[in-house]
């Protein structure tokens, strides 16, 4: 992290001293630095750069959902040379691809990159209090899609999912693998198929669909991409039983056979008004059903019931902890917050989470104009995910936060991006 933040301050010094050089006016020179987009430390090579920068993304992403998808099963349980060998190579390998993408593979306006220095700078600084692994993991890889093939590398990172989940779920189906399993009070079982918990299973098959529906485009889904999407449902709730898994995947159907067949009811803007405020409102809607909850009235006993006991843990956490503007490390009680806006808030800070979720939401309010109802389906579906689990700054579960740097880099809004075949950069 501090090797990231040195190098793209010397780049942004480069760039002013690059700026300088110009020959004109004082306001020549400004609109040079500021409007100019240039790779950091000279344009050698430039072509080249550009290429190579697009394909080191796809190798972090490569990397990355091999790693969680695969090598975070519980084939780490089985003592294999190879993966002993493999496995603490893997996160060097992703981190430096993501390092050299930021540093000297991108390029960079003056405001570009002063937009982007500051958000990361904020993000670090929480990082270095509260550890998040996840959380900056989620933020460099959004800071460093900028300009990258979105849709080639979403056909990579896919195929490599799609493999490395059905070895790991036909693994433990043969016995390969260990499987987890449970049975609930009410008679109901779950499996892990090979994964180290329940929910983990669910998040990843929920990854994969997203992944899949913005392969495919709402527009381009026939019947067997919804008769697949439904049996994704299926298997989450009679495997894992994950309920807030089931409930995603279920409203990506649902919204994408809306969207599919009756695309008009995206067009109007009041609709686009109303789903961008989502984010605020589930924010809003964690954070005071966390601290009104009250279990002594029956309608919160009800709701917590439904969530599964997350309104109490929530509730435990806000009030039972002090909030740190700049974030925190897992407190002294060890609060489980399963609910992500709730532990973001505690745990990065209000300051993180004001810009968290304002970004999402220029983003999502950005792609609705853009007419991306794929992007958009998938981004609300993990915006309901984040009410009940913590994967939404997963980069390998949330791929609509490689969206994100039109957001983050304070980019026009013709520049918004999506993963269908026509805003692939040539």
């Amino acid at each position: 992290m501090d090797l990231i933040l040195c190098v793209w301050t010397l780049g942004g010094v480069w760039l002013v001293i690059r700026a300088l050089t110009v020959r004109g006016t004082l306001q020549d020179k400004a609109a040079d630095l500021l409007k100019t987009e240039r790779f950091l430390f000279g344009g050698w090579a430039a072509e080249i750069r550009r290429a190579a920068g697009g394909w080191l993304f796809l190798a972090a992403v490569v990397l990355l959902q091999f790693d969680v998808f695969f090598m975070s099963s519980l084939v780490r349980e089985q003592g294999y040379a190879w993966y002993s060998f493999l496995a603490p190579k893997l996160e060097v390998v992703y981190f430096a691809a993501i390092f050299f993408k930021l540093t000297l593979f991108t390029r960079y306006s003056g405001w570009q990159w002063g937009a982007g220095w500051c958000f990361f700078f904020v993000s670090r600084w929480v990082f270095i209090n509260n550890h998040s692994y996840w959380f900056i993991l989620g933020i460099l890889f959004a800071l460093a899609a900028k300009d990258a093939p979105l849709r080639r590398t979403l056909k990579a990172g896919l195929a490599v999912s799609a493999a490395s989940f059905l070895t790991v779920v036909l693994g433990a189906a043969a016995g390969l693998i260990p499987m987890l399993s449970d049975v609930w009070e009410n008679g109901r079982s779950r499996y892990s198929f090979g994964y180290g918990w329940y929910t983990l299973t669910g998040a990843v098959l929920l990854g994969l669909c997203l992944m899949y529906v913005c392969w495919r485009q709402v527009k381009n889904l026939r019947w067997f991409d919804f008769v697949l999407l439904a049996a994704a449902a299926v298997f989450s709730d009679q495997g894992p039983d994950s309920r807030c898994a089931t409930v995603c995947i279920v409203l990506v159907l649902v919204l994408s056979l809306l969207l599919r067949f009756a695309p008009a009811v995206a067009k109007p803007q009041w609709v686009r008004v109303l789903v961008s405020v989502a984010p605020a409102a589930v924010f809003l809607v964690s954070l005071l059903s966390g601290w009104l909850y009250d279990p002594a009235i029956p309608f919160w006993e009800k709701l917590n019931e439904l969530f599964t006991g997350r309104l109490d843990l929530a509730h435990q956490a806000l009030t039972g902890s002090h909030i740190a503007i700049a974030g925190q490390q897992l407190l002294e009680e060890n609060f489980v917050v399963d609910n992500f806006y709730v532990a973001q808030w505690i745990y990065s800070g209000p300051v993180m989470s004001l810009l968290l979720w304002g970004a999402v939401t220029v983003l999502l309010w950005r792609l609705l104009k853009k007419g991306a109802v794929t992007e958009s389906v998938c981004l609300v579906a993990m915006l309901a995910q984040a009410f009940m689990d913590v994967h939404f700054c997963w980069p390998c579960i949330n791929v609509c936060l490689w969206l994100l740097p039109c957001v983050l880099y304070l980019l026009p809004a013709e520049r918004t991006p999506s993963f269908a075949a026509e805003d692939e950069p040539r």
